[in-house]
């Protein structure tokens, strides 16, 4: 194995186009970028605590090796990692920022005079959910940590210029080694608001669309296609998979829960034409 993780005598596959650093690979969102650009692009992917073959260990808080590893030559950084739970970023705003924050802060520097691209995943959380919709000409207006954190992070790229943030809203699917949104469905009975509306993207369209999108700068958005709530959301997913769980509608927070969501959540772009898939082309998928 070389320093990275990849094996020995690994090469690019050919045409393989620019050379990647994806931080969070071992994630959800990150999961699936990988399975889609590692079989298509030299892509160097990171861990923090799960272990994963083929990726190696970084935590965000080691500064050093963060810069170190974000300026050994790469074309594209796409940053993928963080604090993401929103209860766990409500609970410990300082933490939220050391994960959030900092991290592109440390990337920004080590990648200041380079030609290297920094791509940001963000949140449709940095906006109150209070519009109809919201396109990138909308000013942020988070409600909760971890909006303020992705706000903040993106403030810190968009200042430097020539980089990109790109906004994604609920995930759903199968990841290849985190299955946080299927895990939501594992206990008998699954509480889904139905107040909470979203237009949620299917995880594995996120990797073309990225493809599609990266030499862009400035912020993009991209959303599904379907504007659903979150109870309609898990009631399709469960009987798609036949799941053993019974989705219970629920409206307002869950007991003891102090962390405020935004209502409408419905993410479009004036700057691109892509889309995820509709539910049903999705679920079929994760069907089948």
């Amino acid at each position: 194995m070389n320093r990275y993780g990849r094996p020995s005598g690994w090469e690019a596959p050919p045409d393989s186009g620019p050379r990647i650093l994806l931080l969070g690979a071992s994630g959800f969102v990150g999961g699936g970028l990988w399975s889609h650009l590692a079989p298509r692009h030299p892509v160097v992917g990171t861990y923090a605590t799960r272990p994963v073959p083929g990726l190696v260990r970084l935590d965000l808080r080691d500064e050093t090796r963060l810069a170190a590893l974000a300026a050994d030559g790469f074309d594209l950084v796409v940053h993928a990692a963080g604090l993401v739970p929103l209860e766990a970023a409500e609970a410990d705003p300082a933490l939220a920022h050391r994960l959030n924050v900092r991290p592109v802060e440390v990337l920004l520097d080590a990648l200041r005079g380079t030609a290297a691209k920094l791509v940001l995943l963000s949140s449709d959380n940095v906006f109150d959910g209070t519009r109809p919709r919201y396109t990138e000409a909308d000013p942020p207006s988070p409600v909760n940590v971890y909006g303020r954190t992705k706000a903040a992070a993106e403030d810190l790229l968009l200042a430097e210029g020539g980089h990109l943030v790109v906004r994604l809203p609920l995930v759903f699917g199968r990841g290849p080694w985190a299955n946080t949104f299927l895990s939501r469905l594992a206990a008998p009975t699954t509480p889904a608001r139905t107040d909470l509306v979203c237009a949620p993207v299917y995880l594995p369209s996120i990797g073309p669309a990225l493809t599609r999108l990266w030499h862009h700068t400035g912020v993009l958005h991209y959303g599904g296609a379907d504007v659903v709530t979150r109870f309609e959301l898990m009631s399709r997913v469960q009987r798609a998979l036949h799941l053993p769980t019974r989705v219970l509608p629920t409206r307002g927070p869950r007991p003891h829960a102090d962390c405020p969501r935004p209502p409408h959540l419905v993410l479009r772009s004036t700057r691109h034409p892509l889309l995820g898939p509709g539910l049903d082309t999705a679920l079929a998928h994760l069907a089948g």
